[in-house]
């Protein structure tokens, strides 16, 4: 008899160790997966802090970002660089990689104006882009080649098309530099080297205004920004890339990137 009941307790207690295996063995993490996604400089922040939170509720998905210019995006993926999913500022930059048979489905994600971006407390007193051609006012601006440089040149073209003959030409003999990115206008202006520039809305962050203020242009000369993106068509990890893009539009990420200035398509 008290073999039979020693037997018993072996065989419940085999059970029980098997069953903790296999529960074990199910609750296990998957593989981690790691996507790669180019997107425009100007979304850094706000993809870097929405990389963070999706990570936390996908631990098995490893994000890696690649910020640059989207024209130097574009020439890397054209090139071949491995990218999952890839975020340009416009559709120049953009739509080579579409016309090359690159990605799967254009997308509209967001949209951007610009503003005036002054040194903090803005001791020239600027007030609009008028004031941006004045005498002694030395600017920062993007480059023609980087789309924050492009729109700068369509606006300052509005502006001079509205009756104000010849301010391109004002305007632009108060460029000091141009850059290919808009980290470097804020450098400049931090540093005292430049008094103002045109740049996205959304590129001066919180933590930036310590330093810089934003003013807004007027709606008649600003510039609509659309940011397309698309998943690539050679990607690997097309589950796990379509999981990031579900929370990149869904309700988490439109509320981080309203927060950041930009203005989501679907939300």
């Amino acid at each position: 008899m008290k073999q039979n009941k020693l037997q018993v307790i072996l065989a419940v207690a085999l059970c029980i160790l098997i069953a903790v295996t296999a529960a074990g063995c199910i609750s296990q993490p998957a593989e981690e997966v790691e996507i790669t996604v180019f997107a425009a400089a100007s979304l850094t922040g706000a993809l870097t802090e929405l990389g963070e939170n999706f990570e936390v509720e996908n631990p098995n998905i490893k994000v890696v970002y690649n910020f640059a210019g989207s024209q130097t995006l574009k020439t890397q993926i054209l090139e071949g660089a491995d990218c999952d999913l890839y975020i340009s500022a416009n559709n120049k930059q953009f739509d080579p990689v579409v016309e090359a048979g690159l990605i799967e489905d254009k997308k509209i994600l967001l949209q951007n104006k610009l503003g005036i971006a002054v040194v903090k407390g803005n001791p020239l007193g600027i007030k609009d882009l008028g004031d941006l051609a004045g005498s002694g006012v030395e600017l920062a601006v993007g480059d023609e080649s980087v789309p924050f440089g492009q729109y700068t040149r369509d606006i300052i073209s509005k502006y001079q098309d509205d009756g104000h003959a010849g301010y391109v030409d004002a305007f632009m003999g108060n460029v000091v530099t141009q850059v290919d990115a808009v980290d470097k206008v804020k450098s400049y202006l931090t540093l005292g080297e430049a008094d103002a520039s045109i740049v996205y809305v959304s590129d001066i962050s919180k933590a930036d205004k310590e330093s810089i203020d934003i003013l807004e242009i007027a709606d008649k000369y600003n510039v609509i920004a659309d940011y397309p993106y698309g998943i690539l068509r050679n990607t690997e990890n097309k589950k796990a890339v379509e999981t990031f893009e579900a929370f990149l539009t869904g309700p988490e990420g439109n509320a981080l990137l309203l927060d950041y200035g930009f203005s989501p398509v679907t939300a």
